[in-house]
């Protein structure tokens, strides 16, 4: 068989005898209790490779607990994943027997990874228009010729209650070089900033004026609320797509968030 022949090459179960002919293996009854026992790890979902390790001969029952409670904690994982989409799921076929059809947000939940790069804090007189945020820190990156390597990006405090504006943050990112340039060059109006990776970021799309995304953020929080979720930091929105008519603006509106207990 295919999976004994696998078996003995990776030490697994050895076999008594191999006719050196055919190639046939041999075992005996007294190997049954050692087969039964890779069977039964193998239905904890321990891989094989782990199996071998734990069936050494005088191996720690300390490993043995360690690998076992390494596979609980990843099958508590898969099961609270598969319940959160559960929940999703029950969530969506509320909302179309009901009859409100498909949403106009779609909110996902995903990793967000470090951005560095330089910052600048508007003023209340640049804060004036919210559709316009980002063409001083554009300006400036166009005067020094310096391209940034993602979107730019508001950061908004988390001391905002999200209706009052406040000051914010816009958030160019660069290389690392140019961030030391442009602060140079700025005299000190852009400085160096770095965001650490989130690992759950609640996020969704708004296509038009960023003015105009109350329904946005109406859905991000209707949804963060229904799956179980709290807000654990400030909000961000980056500017993914932006022409002269701010009608065909696409912008990501994103909240850092955490399960609740």
């Amino acid at each position: 068989m295919t999976t004994l022949r696998y078996y003995d090459e990776i030490g697994l179960l050895k076999p008594i005898h191999v006719d050196p002919e055919t190639g046939y293996r041999f075992y005996t009854m007294d190997q049954l209790p050692h087969l039964h026992r890779i069977l039964a790890l193998k239905e904890l979902g321990l891989g094989l490779t782990q199996i071998v390790e734990l069936l050494k001969e005088g191996l720690a029952p300390e490993i043995w607990q360690g690998m076992l409670r390494l596979r609980q904690a990843q099958l508590q994982q898969h099961i609270q994943t598969e319940q959160e989409q559960l929940v999703r799921i029950e969530a969506r076929l509320r909302s179309l027997e009901q009859g409100r059809g498909l949403p106009i947000y779609e909110v996902v939940l995903k990793a967000i990874k470090p951005i560095t790069g330089v910052s600048l804090h508007l003023t209340t007189t640049e804060m004036a228009n919210q559709a316009y945020w980002i063409d001083p820190i554009s300006s400036l990156l166009k005067c020094y010729g310096v391209t940034r390597i993602d979107p730019l990006l508001v950061l908004h405090p988390e001391s905002e209650d999200g209706y009052t504006l406040g000051s914010v943050e816009i958030i160019a990112p660069v290389e690392e070089r140019d961030a030391d340039a442009l602060m140079t060059w700025s005299a000190g109006r852009l400085i160096r900033c770095a965001l650490p990776a989130v690992p759950h970021m609640a996020s969704t799309l708004h296509q038009g004026s960023p003015a105009l995304a109350f329904s946005a953020y109406q859905a991000l929080g209707t949804w963060i609320e229904h799956n179980g979720y709290t807000i654990v930091g400030p909000r961000r929105k980056i500017f993914l797509h932006r022409r002269e008519q701010l009608d065909d603006a696409l912008t990501e509106i994103q909240f850092p968030v955490e399960k609740v207990g």
